[in-house]
């Protein structure tokens, strides 16, 4: 069919298809009708057929309560005793009266004596009786149902015992018409009862001499009730319909009896007719509305359709710069006004939502996602070249988040992420690329490409003097340092996953340590399979005391007297030989068995200096603590618990702790340390001067000594600003009433020069280098011959 215009083709195809879903749904609803009263009717018959049973199952059970009760009493066994007919015969019609039976009868074992109550002769019941007894003897069940004369019982059987069965019980309900109403009333269902006892039929309330006085309905009724299935029919009786269910009772061979429950199609359906032409009116009634309303519509929309869909197809292949122009003023204009609108809203917040998915906005640096893609496009693109991936993080920001608040803090990071953008472009090669980026917190990251190992370092250097610089907000200058790690791909991964995870462990490794800068080794990787082995290989060193204690002397510089040792840990690998320190500790605290090797060396140590008491010699040994020790809240406890174990006081040990221990977390740390001190324990700190505490927070800390690290003491002969530094130390070690302990003594030459600016005491390889603790003693005794030599 041709239409001059899409108003009349709108107009035809949205009419035609209206009419089509009404027909559709009009023939859709009549069939549901049809189906759900048929449904109803179903369900009808079978809840019918449940209560039928039940009525029956009832009916039996009261059968056999009234019959065993008489089989019970006293008088009625009495009765059968002297066998007195009368007295029995007035028992079943009393009994038959109280529980409403039709009939009720008495038989003897021998059958020779047979009374009967109600409408059933002792004639009639005599053949029935001997099979029905003998049923029961041998199926151990005394209901079964019994047509006599033409009517339908249900009988029930019980014996009479004196001990020994001295006669039988019947009773029995008649089923008839009374029971089919009975059953009509409670389901609302015509009942009809259909028995066969030889060849009279009896269908309801008639009774026919065989099967060719029936009807041709009737025969095809009497042949499904005869069959031992429940049958399920439709049957036209007239013009009307019915749901026919006909349920078999019980049947013999002999006899047989089956009920007939029906329920009217059409009566069920009647309700819904009402619902049909109501439906059909509406339906007209929509459909003249509709007709009238596309005409409308359709000639108002046709025109800028078209327009509208060309436009939303752009728009939905990501080109936002598009605009419907139109002057109209009505739906179809403010439609393409509204179209413009949302094109430009969804441009608007597609760039706000990838702005936020890859951008700071407090630092209007790249984010992590955006980084994570960065590195992967540049690994692609750099054909094996060196792509390195610098990560510092700002050490003590939690503490100045803390003091100086966030709004300083967020000022401090902004000015950071401006320094490193400023550090990142690289002064010595024009071709080297920088991309700069927050992962998050006070943690940043840049990345390196057509960098040579030697410009890396160069930019490193460059950024943490430029770091170093005190930040000036809020009218205070802040010191700002950073923990650096540096990986590079393919020299230390594989991937940009692993590149970026690298320089990070890298970052953390160069914190713990305090080192500043930290360029990846693989063994700083606790997922690597070497590292996988070595978390093995140390659990098992705990477990078996693979580790021992050295322990290293320190004297007082002033008289040359030892004062105490410094206990030092060695592991024993039985395959490798002495492993040192340097080698599994950080990697210890990496995996958290540090606090495992610190309790093992307090009990080390606690049973050295026992021993030694033992010999008279009364020397504390210093014992390190690490970060996880520290934050333990239950660490004094556990080296209380140490020194009752080996009957020793609190100045068998001295407790070290590192400025970068202290500074992991300063306020747990000062609990913890406060606690030690109560106690009576001595503290030092130990590597004074490489870490990052203040005077101010040092001057809080309980502790008696300060160690000044090898590292100023080992030059200091050739370096003055060493000497300052260790001059500065001493003095102010004294100002706050420490003791100072120097580390890295290896010549005469410094021994005097450290006590010349007033140092306490010291230890080095030239007063002795660590040895087993089992070799102290005779040092010792050596030494102080030694020293008792030079005096002379």
């Amino acid at each position: 069919m041709q239409f001059k215009s899409l108003k009349s083709r709108i107009a035809f195809i949205f009419l035609t298809l209206i009419l089509v879903i009404q027909i559709i749904g009009s023939l859709a609803i009549r069939s549901s009708i049809q189906k759900n009263a048929r449904a109803s009717v179903n369900t009808s018959l079978e809840i019918g057929e449940k209560i039928f049973l039940n009525l029956l199952e009832q009916n039996g059970e009261n059968l056999t309560q009234g019959a065993r009760i008489l089989a019970t009493d006293y008088g009625f066994r009495q009765a059968i005793g002297s066998n007195d007919s009368g007295t029995i015969l007035s028992a079943l019609e009393n009994h038959q009266g109280r529980i409403g039976a039709s009939i009720a009868m008495y038989c003897s074992p021998t059958g020779d004596n047979i009374v009967t109550a109600g409408n059933v002769s002792k004639e009639e019941a005599t053949s029935e009786l001997a099979s029905l007894i003998k049923n029961t003897q041998a199926n151990g069940d005394g209901r079964q149902f019994r047509i006599i004369s033409s009517r339908t019982y249900q009988l029930v059987a019980v014996p009479v015992k004196a001990p020994l069965t001295i006669g039988w019980i019947v009773m029995g309900f008649e089923i008839d018409s009374a029971l089919a109403k009975k059953l009509n009333k409670l389901t609302n269902l015509e009942v009809t009862f259909i028995s066969k006892a030889e060849d009279k039929i009896k269908l309801g309330n008639r009774v026919l001499k065989g099967e060719s006085e029936l009807s041709v309905s009737q025969s095809g009724l009497v042949a499904k009730a005869f069959n031992s299935e429940v049958k399920v029919s439709e049957v036209k009786i007239g013009n009307a319909a019915f749901g026919t269910r006909i349920v078999p009772i019980f049947s013999d061979g002999h006899q047989s009896l089956s009920v007939e429950l029906q329920s009217s199609i059409d009566m069920a359906m009647q309700p819904y007719k009402t619902l049909e032409k109501n439906l059909f009116i509406l339906t007209l009634i929509g459909a003249l509305i509709f007709s009238a309303a596309i005409f409308y519509v359709a000639k108002r929309i046709s025109l800028p359709i078209a327009e509208l869909a060309d436009k939303a197809k752009k728009l939905e292949n990501g080109d936002y710069n598009i605009a419907i122009e139109s002057k109209r003023i009505d739906e179809i204009g403010k439609l393409g006004r509204a179209f413009n609108s949302m094109s430009e809203a969804i441009s608007s917040r597609e760039k706000s939502i990838l702005k936020l998915a890859y951008w700071d906005e407090m630092t209007q640096l790249p984010n992590r996602a955006a980084f994570m893609q960065q590195i992967k496009l540049l690994i692609e693109e750099s054909g094996h070249e060196p792509v390195i991936v610098i990560v510092m993080n700002l050490d003590r920001f939690k503490q100045i988040n803390n003091v100086l608040g966030h709004g300083v803090a967020n000022e401090i990071l902004r000015i950071v992420a401006r320094r490193i953008e400023t550090s990142a472009s690289n002064p010595y090669s024009p071709i080297s690329q920088s991309h700069v980026a927050r992962l998050g917190g006070d943690e940043f990251a840049i990345i390196l490409t057509k960098t040579s190992h030697e410009l890396m370092l160069k930019i490193v250097n460059n950024l943490v003097k430029y770091l170093e610089s005190p930040v000036e907000v809020a009218e205070q200058l802040v010191d700002i340092t950073a923990s650096i790690g540096v990986a590079s791909y393919p020299d230390h991964a594989e991937n940009y996953e692993q590149l970026l995870a690298h320089a990070e462990i890298a970052m953390h490794i160069a914190k713990t340590k305090q080192s500043g800068i930290v360029i990846f080794e693989p063994q700083f990787d606790v997922t690597s399979k070497v590292n996988l082995s070595l978390a093995s290989d140390l659990k098992h060193a705990i477990a078996e005391h693979h580790f021992q204690l050295f322990v290293q002397p320190k004297v007082n510089l002033g008289t040359g007297e030892v004062c105490s040792v410094e206990a030092l840990i060695r592991w024993l690998h039985p395959e490798k030989g002495f492993i040192f320190p340097d080698q599994f500790i950080p990697f210890a605290e990496q995996t958290g068995y540090i606090q495992k090797i610190s309790m093992l060396m307090l009990n080390l140590a606690a049973g050295y200096s026992a021993h030694w008491q033992a010999q008279g010699i009364f020397l504390p040994i210093a014992v390190n603590l690490s970060t996880r020790d520290l934050i333990d809240q239950n660490l004094p406890n556990k080296i209380a618990s140490i020194l009752k174990t080996h009957h020793l006081n609190t100045d068998a040990l001295t407790l070290e702790i590192t400025e970068g221990t202290i500074m992991e977390d300063p306020l747990r740390a000062l609990e913890t340390l406060e606690e030690l001190s109560k106690m009576g324990f001595k503290l030092s700190i130990d590597d004074f001067g490489t870490g990052y505490s203040s005077l101010a927070y040092l001057k809080k800390l309980p502790v008696d000594e300060l160690k000044i690290d090898k590292s100023f003491v080992l030059n200091m002969s050739q370096d003055r600003d060493d000497i300052k530094i260790v001059r500065s130390t001493i003095d102010l070690a004294h100002n706050f009433n420490l003791k100072v302990v120097a580390e890295g003594i290896e010549n005469m030459e410094a021994w005097d020069l450290l006590k010349y600016l007033g140092c306490d005491f010291g230890q080095g390889y030239f007063i002795s280098r660590p040895m087993p603790g089992d070799k102290f003693v005779s040092w010792l005794n050596n030494w102080k011959v030694s020293q008792e030599k030079n005096a002379a």
